[in-house]
């Protein structure tokens, strides 16, 4: 699994030297950090995506993400198809599907988000969704919203919510993930940084005690991505199961 990590890596950040080829490849990102989970153990997380043109106005994401947790190993492989119809908006459907290594466990989501300025220095996102799970015929419905503010051209805030509802007759909850997260990237740099404190909380009749995770970690962009402009700016990557994975719920 550690060759698979470091492949992907080596992948994702060589792919933007070809980012003004024939493959229309605009920009990649790549995130490795590490996060406290709800239990307070230490666990690592490695993000990554690339956005390809497909048209002038359509485009291609695609995801790619792991991350530890006390019951195994989980890899996501998602993909974002999306379209730019006038200055500072951005829409698309997407889809993604997960799996925890050692286990047979997978869950896949599929739905609508879009992503929209708000002024030169701020830009909004949401999506909302279903999910389905081949484990005890779990199915959900969630959401999500974000904000993100440029406090300058190296320095960014964001502020994020999400929400998932599981109704099963075997489980039955509200889970609630309140994030705020800050990157920074020098001016000129490829290499960044990151850091965020997220409010995990579970309700219902399985519900579960809040807990605060605590991320941190190092980021490359390479490529025309990132910022707050909608063209350029990959859409958040989303996993709604993974607050029952790290609890051990499911």
């Amino acid at each position: 699994m550690i060759r698979l990590l470091v492949t992907t890596a080596a992948v994702l950040t060589a792919i933007p030297a070809y980012a003004q080829s024939s493959l229309g490849i605009r920009g990649a990102d790549l995130s490795f950090g590490a996060a406290q989970d709800e239990f307070g153990t230490a666990q690592y997380e490695l993000d990554g995506s690339v956005d390809v043109a497909v048209t002038e106005y359509h485009g291609l994401q695609g995801d790619l993400a792991f991350y530890n947790t006390d019951g195994g190993l989980v890899g996501q492989l998602g993909a974002h198809l999306y379209m730019t119809p006038k200055i500072g908006q951005k829409y698309g459907v997407f889809a993604s599907v997960s799996d925890v290594d050692g286990r047979s466990m997978v869950w896949g989501n599929l739905g609508v988000e879009g992503m929209l300025s708000l002024g030169e220095a701020s830009v909004v996102e949401g999506r909302v969704g279903l999910g389905v799970s081949d484990v005890n015929g779990l199915d959900y419905i969630f959401g999500g919203v974000s904000i993100t503010h440029e406090i300058s051209s190296s320095l960014e805030i964001e502020a994020s919510l999400e929400v998932a509802e599981f109704d099963e007759a075997s489980f039955s909850a509200v889970s609630y993930e309140a994030g705020l997260t800050a990157r920074y990237n020098r001016d000129g740099s490829p290499l960044g940084a990151y850091a965020s404190v997220t409010f995990s909380d579970m309700t219902g009749r399985d519900g579960q005690p809040a807990e605060t995770r605590i991320s941190v970690g190092l980021t490359v962009a390479l490529g025309t991505t990132g910022g707050v402009d909608p063209a350029t700016r990959p859409f958040r990557r989303t996993d709604p199961v993974a607050p029952l994975v790290r609890r051990g719920l499911w």
